[in-house]
């Protein structure tokens, strides 16, 4: 029987953000939690939270940045996030995450420490390795590729050759999603 509601907000680039928000659904929904998944970039408009007992935010980085959706959400809605009752997590996709000598930094400075600016504290959450796609169907343009190659080994020492590399850790997301579900539980 659900009986408790999650709002799963996410802005992605490439994608990898907005599978980990479907992944954690899933899992949520495995576990008698309804989850509602939202695209910051198709839907922002919330008036509160008062439907749900948890919200988790998702953003991909890129050059040290949220999207400007997951930005202006948090801008905007940041009255109502600090007043919810329930557990607020925040999860962030970049290559860097995926390097364990990058993680910390990733997961404190794209994280607590850019919340601080919005005036948001946060006690739930974690950093995510991206996915890097030069594929035909990737979402990068021919510019992010040539610069991905470009500096993509000597930043994340990820060979960026392959055609599609996924950096993402699927135990270390389940790990996440089942340790919100204690919050959201207890």
């Amino acid at each position: 029987m659900v009986d408790k509601k999650v709002l799963i907000a996410y802005g992605t680039r490439y994608g990898a953000t907005e599978g980990v928000a479907i992944k954690i659904a899933e899992i949520f929904r495995d576990n008698d939690v309804l989850a509602e998944v939202v695209n910051l970039k198709e839907k922002s408009d919330f008036d509160n939270f008062d439907n749900y007992d948890g919200l988790i935010i998702g953003s991909s980085i890129k050059i040290g940045q949220w999207t400007r959706h997951v930005k202006n959400f948090v801008r905007n809605m940041r009255l109502e996030i600090q007043k919810l009752p329930g557990p607020f997590g925040f999860y962030v996709c970049s290559a860097y995450a995926a390097l364990d000598e990058q993680y910390a930094k990733v997961k404190e400075e794209y994280i607590p420490d850019k919340l601080k600016e919005f005036d948001v504290s946060i006690t739930y959450y974690d950093a995510f390795g991206g996915i890097i796609d030069f594929s035909e169907t990737s979402k990068m343009g021919w510019l992010e590729k040539k610069i991905m190659k470009l500096a993509g080994n000597q930043a994340t020492g990820v060979s960026v050759e392959a055609e599609y590399t996924d950096l993402r850790n699927w135990d270390q997301i389940e790990k996440f999603a089942l340790g919100f579900l204690d919050l959201i539980k207890s």
